[in-house]
């Protein structure tokens, strides 16, 4: 009987260990998911940046007289 006792601690314990290390695995996908995110985020802001900055170049262009 205690043979089989022992038995079920152990897979009690190595259970609860796996489901513990996948709560870790998933806790760590998130994280690199939000980091994609953000990067992504850095990305589109920086793109706009870009655009704007373009945009103010050609419109600062357009108001420059022309010099004949």
């Amino acid at each position: 009987m205690s043979d089989d006792h022992e038995r079920d601690r152990t897979m009690a314990k190595e259970k609860d260990e796996e489901q513990t290390q996948e709560g870790e695995a998933e806790a760590e996908r998130a994280r690199e998911e939000e980091l994609e995110d953000e990067t992504d985020v850095e990305q589109n802001e920086a793109r706009e940046d870009a655009a704007a900055d373009e945009q103010n170049v050609d419109n600062h262009r357009d108001e420059e007289p022309f010099n004949s």
